[in-house]
């Protein structure tokens, strides 16, 4: 029988959303100040969590792997799991300390942009040996989430990661954010040993090691080159260039396809990445190829930020196969890798 779920490995917390947050410039006030925000709630939350979601609201396989405490909190995010479809055998509990939380504080003025603030909690309880043989081999593909936030496991993951890919599995990472941001303690190494890698500007530009000043397209491109070569599969190895409002790129050693965003009413952009890559990658499983999978990936992202939080507002595959069939696709084979055709 022919292997399509997708294991997720990753950070797993609850996020408590406050929307509204009124801002001076871009900072908070402090000093005993009060202010009064326009709504609060606690769903659902962890790039690898919406990810799993967002594969299964895509009608793919997921399998989470990640780690949580013995509490409310951790039970609450294994039961939003379940409801939405994603297998929990390999969510592990540590009774030794309490489940991760974010608290994602939205602006007022622009809800495209938010503050994360983090404990990480169990979330640095989750070890490399974590992800064995057996896990992997129930799966077709292996997905890595919030690289930097693994304390404990983000300086061997790779070495999972390559054995995933000696099992047959293709392997994708989305490093998110660094908060120490020193972009390494074993970033490269994971990069080298995936197929798709998933990006913002910021995450490009500090995982190829540039500058400020550096353009993101040359970040891209740059860590292309440093992906292993797939020469059974044409659509590897693929860096996503995730654009928020100005849609996103894939980038692979025969050129650039990109998919414009729909102009669309932002309630927030919580989770939209994750949604886009989970998306992407449960059409790429079943053999789509990065035009249609990316369509989809950016009308799944898009119609995630219609409601707070990440998984709120995740559609069905019908409904963001009707989106992603409106959207510009266009191809340029003509920005292919240097070296490659």
């Amino acid at each position: 029988m022919t292997k399509t779920g997708i294991l997720v490995v990753g950070d797993l917390c609850p996020d408590i959303i406050v929307a509204g947050v009124p801002t001076t410039g871009t900072r908070l006030r402090f000093g005993q100040a009060e202010d009064v925000v326009t709504g609060t709630s606690m769903v659902l939350g962890s790039s690898a969590g919406i990810t799993a979601c967002a594969i299964a609201a895509a009608g793919g396989e997921a399998q989470l792997l990640a780690v949580v405490g013995d509490d409310s909190m951790g039970e609450a995010c294994r039961q939003w799991l379940t409801e939405r479809g994603v297998d929990t055998r390999f969510v592990r509990v540590d009774a030794t300390v309490a489940t991760g939380s974010s608290v994602v504080l939205v602006r007022r003025d622009d809800t495209c942009d938010r503050q994360i603030l983090t404990h990480l909690g169990a979330m640095q309880s989750l070890e490399a040996g974590d992800v064995t043989d057996v896990a992997l081999r129930l799966s077709s593909h292996l997905h890595v989430s919030s690289f930097f936030l693994h304390t404990r496991a983000r300086a061997d993951l790779h070495q999972r990661m390559s054995r995933a890919r000696q099992l047959g599995l293709t392997v994708s990472l989305d490093t998110n954010d660094d908060p120490q941001r020193r972009w390494r303690d074993g970033a490269q190494a994971a990069i080298a040993a995936s197929d798709v890698l998933f990006v913002n500007d910021g995450e490009a530009i500090g995982l190829a090691g540039l500058g400020r000043q550096a353009g993101p397209e040359h970040a891209v491109q740059r860590l292309l080159a440093a992906m292993p070569k797939h020469g059974s599969d044409s659509r590897y190895p693929a860096v996503v260039h995730k654009r928020g409002p100005d849609g996103a790129s894939v980038h692979t050693r025969a050129g650039v396809t990109h998919v414009n965003a729909p102009a669309t009413d932002v309630v927030d952009t919580v989770g939209a990445g994750d949604t886009l890559a989970g998306t992407a990658l449960a059409a790429l499983t079943k053999g789509a190829d990065w035009p249609s999978a990316l369509a989809l990936a950016v009308a799944a992202g898009t119609m995630s930020t219609h409601a707070a939080g990440g998984v709120a507002a995740q559609a069905p595959l019908s409904q963001t196969a009707a989106l992603a069939a409106t959207l510009l696709v266009t191809i340029d084979h003509d920005e292919a890798l240097e070296g490659t055709s």
